[in-house]
Formats: C-alpha cells, sequence, structure tokens
C-alpha cells in the first residue's frame, strides 16, 4: 500500500508513554501475503530507475509498487540464476544490478533482458566462497571486491568477468585470513580487518602496507587491535567515522572511531543492558540526512548524537502498522527517504523516518497509574505555554509544550478527580479558561491558578458539551440534550447562578457545536434541528438552516455535526455525512464532496494557516481544498495510532499546531509541516503483454512504434510511478480508442481485449492528491498490423481482380450476345435463302403453269400443285424458323414438345404409328438456338425421309450418349422402299445440315428391320 508523502520542517515526533531509548513508527508491512516469495529477506536494493529489488531464500523478485516479479532457477535455461537462494544484491556504479547467491555463484542480472551472467570465481583457499561470511564491496573508483570473511578477497576484471586475486592491487601477507575489507571514501585507503591480528592499512597512493609493528600510516587503531581481537562490519560515514564491532564475552561490542580527530566516539558499546537479550550486530546504514542506524540479531537503532547512543525501534507485534522481526538481513534508503527492511521471518517493512507528523498521545490515568482509556474531548493552551486536555470520565490533564504530561496543579482540581470536560475556551480577558463538564461548568483563574465550579439549578445538573463566549463576554453553553444556554456577564458577576437562562426560541435538543464568526454571530449546531445564527444583542436569530426549509437553506440532512467559518463570507455546515458551504454574501449553497467522498461521521472542522479545511470523521483525518473540491485523506497508514475522532474535540494552538481528540488518545500534528508532493512524477511502463505474454519493456521502448502482428490485437499495459510512500493515480489514454483521460485502479494497468489494426498512440501521466496531473506524459505509439486481407494491397488486388472477373463476364455476354446474334443472323439467312429460292420456284412454276393452262391443262394443274407443295413447305420452314427465334422456346422441354406436334402432325396426315421415348435428362440440356433449331431440323428430315420411303412403323428413342444427343429410329423392312430412303437420307441439303453442326447418321440395314441413328454432339 502507499503512503501520503510529506516533506516535514521540524522535529520528529515519538509515541508518549514509551521509554527515551524506544522509538515507535508506522511501517508498511510487505510479506507472503502481499506477493514476495518468501519471508526470509536476505538482501534488498533499489535499481536506478527506481524498482525495489529483494534477494529471497526462494528467488530473486522486482516490486514496482504495484506487483512483483519473481526469477527463480529454471532447469536447463543457462540465463536463469543459477539456484534460488539470493545472499545479497548490490547496484555497482555501472547500474549493473549483481547478485550474490547462497551456494557461491555471483554474476550480473540483467535488468532489461532479465537474463544472468555468471562471473567466474577464483580463489586460493578451497571452498571459500562457501564460507556464510560474505559480501561484495566498491570503492570510489568503481573496483568490486568480493569478501569471503575469514579468508580472502577477490578483485572484479570486467574483461575477464571474472573474481581472482590475480586482479588485487592492494598488498597483505599470504598467510593472513582476511575477516573483513573496506575501501576508506575519498582516498586511496584500504582497511583490512585481519582474523586475530586487528587491523592493517593498504594506501594504493603511497603502495605502502601498514599493521601491527610496521604502522606507517602511524594510525592508533592499528596498535589499538593489536592481538587476538578482530574487527567485523567496518562501514564509514560521511563524518569520517569508522563503525565496526568485535565480538567479547558472548556479545559484539560496537566501536565508533573518528578518524579526523583520532578518537572513540563510542568504545566497546554494549547493548546487553538495554536489550537484555542475546543479540548480534550486523551491518550500519548512513541516511542522505546523516542518520546513522544499526541492525542484526534482535538489533534495530538509530544513533542519537547528542546523547551518543542507541534509540532502539519498538519490535513486536501491536498493529498491523507496527513491525516484528528476529533479524534484521538489510536495510537501504530510497529516493524517496523510506528505508526498507529487510527481515529473516517476517518479511519487508518500509518507513520513512521524516513522515511521522503525527504525534499520538496517550496519557496516564492518576487514579490507576495507567494508560488512560477516555475519549480526549476537548483542549486549551495556557498562558503559560502548557496545554490543557479534558478525557471522559478520567478527568483534566496537564502537558508542557513537548507533551509530556505535567502535574495539574490547580486549586480547585484535585489530582485524583475525574471530571469529564467536553468543552473549553479561553476568554478574552487573556487569563479566564472556562470549561463544559458533565455536568455544569468550571472556571480556571490563570494567574491564581486556581478552579470554581458551578452547576447552577437552570442546567438540571446535565452534562453541558459546548462552550463559547461572544464579543460581549456572554457565555453561551450547549447542552447534551436539552438545548441552549446563555450567561450574562453583567447579571452573573456576583452571583453567577443569577446570570444563566434557557433560549426557547431554538430546538431544545443537543449542541454538538458553538463558535463565533468574524461578525460576532453566535452559530450554533443541533444534533436534531439544524444549525442556527442569531445576534448575541437581540437573540434574534439571523440564519436558520435545516432539512425542511428550502433553498439556500435546506440541508442534506436534519442533524448538523459542527460548523465552521471558513472567511468573512463564507460558512461550512456539516451533517453527519455531507459538507454544505453557504455564502452569506450571494446567498447560495453548495454541496462540497459527495456522501460517499467522508469515510465515516463528520465530527469536526479546522481550518490552517494555508487555508486548507481539516476535517475529522469517526474513520480518519481528511484535509480539504475547498475552492478545488480536493480531498486528501490520512489513516493509520500516516502515523494516526486511532482514526475514530470525538465530536468537536479539536483545537488550533497559536503556533499553528493543531490537536484532534479520538477515542483514548489525542494527536498533535502541524498542519503547515504537511505538504504533499507538488512535482508529479513520471510513469514507468514495468510490463507489456501480448495475449497474456510478456515482452521486454526496454526493448520496446526503444522502438518508434511498436508492430504487433496480426491476431496479437490483446495488450495489457502495466505501469507505475515507482513512488512507494505517495498514492499517485496514474491516468492512461489510447488514442482512437479512450475519448478521454481513464483513471486506472489498484492494479494499474490498462487492458485492451481487442486492439483493430491501427496506430495508435497510448499515454501515461500521473495524478497528485490535489487532483494535478503531471506534465510529463509517457509515451508508446503502437501498431497494430492488419491481417493481409485487411491490407490495402490486398484490398487492391481484389479491386482489380473483381474488375478484371466484371470486364471478362462482360466480354464472355458480349461474346454470347454476338454469338446469338451470329445464329439469328445465320438462321435468318437461311430462311431468307429458302424463302427467296422457294418463291423462285413458285414464281418459274407459276408462269409455266400460267403458259400451259390453255394449251395443256393437266399440265398446269401439276405446276399448280407443286406450287402448293412448294408454298406449304416454305411455311412450314418459316414457321420453324420464327419459333427457334422465339426467345420464350429457348430450352429443349419446348424442343420437345415441338418434336411431339410434329410427329403427330405425320401420324395424322400419313397414318403410320410412331412411338418415341425420351430420357428425362434431355429436358436438362442446355443447347445453343443454332444447334436446337438444326437438331430439330435433322429429325423432322430423318423422320419425313422414313415416312416418305413407306415405313408405317418407327420406334423412336431420344437419349443422351457420351456428349451426344442421339436420335435412335427402328423400322421394318418388308413395307418400306429402301432404295428410296438412302436417296432421301443422302441429300445434298441433309448432308449440309449434318455437316453444319458436326452431326452423324449411322444406317444399320438388318434382315427384317433397320436401325438410323443420328448423334448430334451438344459439348
Amino acid at each position: 500500500m502507499l503512503h501520503k508523502f510529506f516533506l516535514f520542517c521540524g522535529c520528529i515526533f515519538f509515541l508518549s508513554g514509551l521509554s527515551a531509548q524506544q522509538l515507535d513508527y508506522t511501517f508498511t508491512h510487505y510479506s507472503t501475503n502481499s506477493g514476495l516469495l518468501s519471508n526470509q529477506i536476505n538482501s534488498i536494493v533499489q535499481d536506478e530507475k527506481g524498482f525495489i529489488w529483494t534477494g529471497t531464500t526462494d528467488g530473486l523478485q522486482r516490486f514496482d509498487g504495484i506487483r512483483y516479479k519473481s526469477f527463480r532457477h529454471i532447469k536447463n535455461d543457462s540465463t536463469s540464476l543459477p539456484s534460488n537462494p539470493v545472499w545479497q544484491l548490490k547496484v555497482d556504479h555501472k547500474k549493473n544490478l549483481w547478485v550474490f547467491l547462497a551456494s557461491g555463484e555471483i554474476g550480473i542480472f540483467n535488468t532489461k533482458t532479465f537474463k544472468f551472467r555468471q562471473a567466474h570465481v577464483k580463489t586460493i583457499h578451497p571452498r571459500a566462497e562457501k564460507t556464510s561470511v560474505k559480501r561484495m564491496t566498491e570503492d570510489d573508483k568503481g573496483n568490486i571486491f568480493l569478501i569471503l570473511g575469514g579468508n580472502e578477497v577477490l578483485t572484479y576484471n570486467a574483461a575477464l568477468h571474472e573474481f581472482a586475486p590475480a586482479h588485487n592491487f592492494f598488498l597483505f601477507k599470504p598467510e593472513w585470513r582476511i575477516a573483513d575489507f573496506a575501501p576508506q571514501p575519498g582516498t586511496q585507503k584500504y582497511w583490512i580487518s585481519i582474523q586475530d591480528h586487528g587491523f592493517a592499512i593498504y594506501n594504493h597512493a603511497t603502495k605502502s602496507l601498514s599493521y601491527a609493528g610496521n604502522n606507517k600510516e602511524d594510525e592508533k587503531l592499528i596498535d589499538e587491535f593489536n592481538g587476538n581481537r578482530h574487527p567485523y562490519g567496518l562501514y564509514f560515514d560521511k563524518q569520517n567515522r569508522l563503525w565496526f564491532f568485535t565480538w567479547g564475552n558472548g556479545f559484539p561490542s560496537i566501536y565508533c572511531y573518528d578518524l579526523r580527530k583520532k578518537e572513540f566516539i563510542l568504545y566497546e558499546y554494549n547493548l546487553i543492558a538495554t536489550l537484555q537479550t542475546y543479540y548480534e550486530v550486523h551491518g550500519f546504514l548512513e541516511q542522505e540526512d546523516g542518520s546513522l542506524w544499526l541492525r542484526g540479531l534482535q538489533v534495530f537503532g538509530r544513533f542519537n548524537e547528542t546523547t551518543k547512543q542507541f534509540q532502539f525501534v519498538k519490535n513486536g507485534y501491536g498493529n498491523e502498522r507496527s513491525i516484528a522481526y528476529e533479524n534484521i538481513r538489510g536495510l537501504i534508503e530510497d529516493r524517496e527517504k523510506n528505508i526498507w527492511v529487510a527481515t529473516s521471518n517476517n518479511g519487508v517493512f518500509r518507513f520513512n523516518p521524516a513522515q511521522h507528523a503525527f504525534q499520538n498521545i496517550t496519557h496516564i490515568n492518576r487514579i490507576i497509574g495507567k494508560q488512560g482509556t477516555g475519549s480526549a474531548l476537548s483542549f486549551s493552551e495556557t498562558k503559560w505555554g502548557t496545554v490543557l486536555v479534558g478525557t471522559w470520565g478520567d478527568g483534566l490533564y496537564h502537558y508542557d509544550k513537548n507533551f509530556n504530561q505535567i502535574p495539574l496543579n490547580l486549586k480547585g482540581i484535585k489530582e485524583n478527580e475525574s471530571y469529564s470536560f467536553w468543552n473549553m475556551v479561553a476568554s478574552a480577558d487573556s487569563n479566564t479558561i472556562w470549561l463544559s463538564a458533565q455536568p455544569g461548568i468550571m472556571k480556571i483563574n490563570q494567574d491564581q491558578r486556581t478552579a470554581t465550579y458551578y452547576n447552577p439549578p437552570a442546567l438540571e445538573n446535565r452534562t453541558m458539551r459546548q462552550i463559547a463566549e461572544d464579543k460581549f463576554g456572554n457565555l453561551w453553553v450547549g447542552a447534551q440534550s436539552i438545548g441552549l444556554f446563555k450567561w450574562d456577564a453583567a447579571k452573573g458577576a456576583n452571583d453567577f447562578n443569577n446570570g444563566i437562562r434557557k433560549l426557547k426560541n431554538v430546538p431544545q435538543q443537543q449542541v454538538n457545536k458553538i463558535i463565533i464568526d468574524s461578525k460576532g454571530l453566535v452559530w450554533v449546531a443541533f444534533g436534531i434541528g439544524g444549525a442556527y445564527a442569531i445576534d448575541p444583542a437581540t437573540e434574534k436569530i439571523v440564519y436558520q438552516f435545516s432539512d425542511q426549509l428550502p433553498y439556500p437553506y435546506k440541508l442534506p440532512e436534519e442533524g448538523v455535526s459542527s460548523l465552521l467559518e471558513y472567511n468573512d463570507s463564507m460558512m461550512i455546515i456539516t451533517t453527519s455525512t455531507q459538507i454544505v458551504l453557504y455564502n452569506k454574501r450571494s446567498n447560495k449553497s453548495s454541496l462540497v464532496g459527495t456522501a460517499e467522498t467522508i469515510s465515516g461521521y463528520i465530527t469536526d472542522l479546522r481550518k490552517d494557516k494555508n487555508g486548507y479545511v481539516w476535517l475529522t470523521s469517526t474513520s480518519g483525518l481528511y484535509r480539504i481544498n475547498v475552492e478545488k473540491n480536493v480531498f486528501v485523506r490520512f489513516t493509520k497508514e500516516d502515523g494516526i495510532d486511532n482514526e475514530n475522532f470525538i465530536v468537536a474535540a479539536s483545537a488550533l494552538l497559536r503556533d499553528g499546531r493543531m490537536l484532534l481528540g479520538s477515542t483514548n488518545q489525542f494527536i498533535v500534528f502541524d498542519p503547515l509541516a504537511i505538504i504533499v508532493k507538488r512535482s508529479a512524477p513520471s510513469v514507468i511502463v514495468t510490463d507489456f503483454k501480448i495475449r497474456n505474454k510478456s515482452v521486454p519493456v526496454d526493448s520496446l521502448q526503444q522502438l518508434k512504434t511498436i508492430n504487433l502482428k496480426p491476431g496479437n490485437n490483446s495488450i495489457s499495459i502495466e505501469f507505475s510511478c515507482l513512488e512507494f510512500s505517495t498514492p499517485y493515480k496514474v491516468a492512461y489514454r489510447m488514442s482512437h480508442i479512450d475519448k478521454d483521460w481513464v483513471i486506472a485502479d489498484a492494479s494499474q494497468q490498462a487492458i485492451y481485449s481487442y486492439l483493430p489494426s491501427g496506430t495508435y498512440l497510448f499515454e501515461l501521466r500521473s495524478i497528485d492528491e490535489e487532483g494535478r496531473m503531471g506534465t510529463t506524459i509517457t509515451q508508446l505509439e503502437i501498431k497494430m498490423n492488419a491481417p493481409f486481407w485487411k491490407t490495402w494491397w490486398f484490398y487492391g488486388i481484389l479491386i482489380l481482380l473483381s474488375a478484371a472477373f466484371i470486364y471478362w463476364l462482360d466480354r464472355e455476354r458480349m461474346k454470347r450476345k454476338e454469338a446469338m446474334l451470329q445464329m439469328r443472323t445465320s438462321i435468318a439467312d437461311n430462311l431468307h435463302n429458302e424463302v427467296n429460292t422457294a418463291l423462285n420456284n413458285i414464281n418459274i412454276l407459276s408462269e409455266m403453269a400460267k403458259i400451259k393452262a390453255d394449251k395443256d391443262p393437266q399440265k398446269s394443274k401439276e405446276y399448280i400443285e407443286q406450287i402448293h407443295t412448294k408454298s406449304h413447305n416454305m411455311m412450314i420452314a418459316m414457321d420453324d424458323m420464327l419459333w427457334s427465334i422465339d426467345p420464350h422456346n429457348d430450352n429443349m422441354q419446348k424442343t420437345i414438345e415441338r418434336m411431339k406436334e410434329y410427329l403427330d402432325a405425320l401420324r395424322n396426315r400419313h397414318q403410320v404409328e410412331i412411338e418415341i421415348v425420351f430420357e428425362k435428362n434431355v429436358e436438362l440440356l442446355e443447347l445453343n438456338m443454332k444447334l436446337r433449331h438444326e437438331a430439330f431440323l435433322l429429325f423432322k428430315d430423318a423422320i419425313n425421309s422414313l415416312v416418305q420411303a413407306g415405313a408405317k412403323k418407327c420406334q423412336i428413342h431420344l437419349g443422351i450418349e457420351k456428349s451426344k444427343l442421339q436420335f435412335t429410329m427402328q423400322i421394318e423392312n418388308d413395307c418400306c422402299d429402301m432404295q428410296q430412303l438412302n436417296n432421301l437420307l443422302q441429300r445434298q441439303d441433309m448432308e449440309i445440315r449434318l455437316a453444319a453442326i458436326k452431326a452423324k447418321l449411322d444406317v444399320q440395314v438388318h434382315k427384317s428391320s433397320s436401325v438410323f441413328i443420328l448423334q448430334v454432339p451438344v459439348a
């Protein structure tokens, strides 16, 4: 989870009630429940981009503030980790991430390609790399050293990618077993801890080696630690002090040596008296601000430069924001000044010492001597520079300016009395403090340090919840359940009881808040009945607000929880869940936020010097920018132990600090010190998945355009601001898909299940807590390539093919049209020739008949008969031709019907028996006009020849045989003149017609019958 990010000026506050040696911070916890591979964390680092890398016993992990990416050993993959337990992580000056495994392998893990490149390790001592005391370190020049504690030190050679003693440039004696090794920053000195022989120093500038008995550097520490002691954990801080520790008497002792002053700051500093348990010291961390931290087994503390002692972080589970650990294995400070704590048994913790703005104060009950449980109800700053705090049931408590509890020391209130004081107000006389009690009213005289208690009969012995002093010095007192009272200062000057009376023109209900505005009006908030503004001089109601009144005086709920004068024209009125802003000048009202904006029920309002409104509820604290309608919430994650705040329990001190009361404690903080970070960070793409498979982000970002193959149109993009203590939101937008910026949810990812083909621009930008969008926009240009059937060239080919097909169809249509025209022309020509021939013959015959009419009438009759026959034949031929070219007859069924009609005519005219049989598939034939016409005429000529030859019986079969239309005609020979038949079938006109359509006529003469087969090609 993310924290609010704060920049603070001033000191860090600590919880009261803790010993001076104990620190308590608000931690964010990461464990296996939140995604870690293991709760045993051996090392932790932050890389140049801001990712947090953790080395666990079960592998390596990268954390972006939202999700983890894990890397473990993969069988048969040489680029994966050789094994899973990671011992140490280190980022060198070249931004390489070094991974040192517990098994001894070491190498560079490429944070872009996620591939591991193992380095060679050569040692003098066999199995030296298996030692449990091992780590990497680096000097100012970028030289990397591998320390194998109790054995040796190896220097890295980048060209050979190996650690080996051959690359060591420092001097030491071969017989030494090196316990620790540390370069001294800003110098060319290398400090060597020799097992059982103290310190040695190699000065690379002078190429000299100093050690006990040969102290060329004249270094005090070399002589001081000569003997059987050997230091561990050598660490140089920014003040040029060397920190280390040694073992003795079963516990480590801590040393701090100032190299400039050549004196010890700490010498044999032992923690056993403080921790009272077995402990071990394992290392140090210095923050950018100079704070120095100590870690180890049961050890986690910060060095106090003033007392020269360590203050230890409270260890033990108190709530979900506390820390519990056995061994601190690693500490780092990230770029946000967070400290990350790697533990051996409980995962990782994160906290920021500079972000603890909220001081949580609990009181010690004076009667029982233990932490009190009464809620903090009221506050008042005294003229002595102290603060009075009224609690429910536990009495009145007194605190100094640092909120250390001090004796009450007020005559009239015994230390063991437990009045409940609901409200306090400092009088304009700068001496009196008025307190509303349960029951009654109390007056504190600060000059005399006395307290006087009043409980007039008019108050009916009820709890007084609120008290305020108007500009005339009169008191306005709100009761628990019986309404509002006014105490007249003039009438009650001699006798307090004479000045109190009840107001009848307001609701007789519980009073939650009373304030006096800048004009002197008395504003009263009732639990039931709304809010009223009263003129203190006339007691007339100037303003009234209720859920029963019309706009602008209408409230969303019947009860009012608090009131605040925002400026001379604006009043803020809160119900249990809503915030109403009323403008007295324009007489308009509006809502700030919504009913869902606030968690819990609103309890109180305060305004700081920057104009922010601080609102408390039963579930948290909110800072509101009223003008921009922006809410920032603060909860336990920000160091508030108890978020259940009390109605009207707040105060603003003269120095600007604010006090807010909650159940069993109160918080103190400086609103001006809580500054939300202004510059919104850039957003980083942490993962890019195509069809749920990750691809290397760095390689993608180097491309001008990310080209996606056809079908890879399901993508998800994960991103993060890599800010761990600030809850930045992220907005994203995909051009042509998202009409406006989309606010990402907690998963911080954008998913596009189907991305149509095209070019898109994906944009990311951060949004701070004030709702401002960052100016830096992260962009990815993505091209979703279309499948080939959706590309322009494919469409072009389709268009060309379509055009060619249409052209071909048109050409074929024209060919058919032309062929049809040729057929019709041919038929017309034939018709013309036949008609012309017939007419010529008729003309000749008619002339001859005319000539013979008188001389040879018989001959004339013969000519006339021929004329009749030829005219009849011509009419039949014309009828056949006209029938053939008629489009309505353009199918085989019509042709078959025509054949049947012709056969019926022959039967009737010549009294012959003709039987014809048609196969069904003949009707389905599609023949062109010419072929159909010629086939029909051949059929007529053949049948007519048979009839003229004397055939009396004929059987005809019409079928299809091998792509040929076959007419099979069978007759009996005994009644037929075969010679005549032969002559008829071999006529020249019939031969021409057969040749025209490539038809064949086969005559098969048998003893008693003959078969004539006419075959017409139809394919």
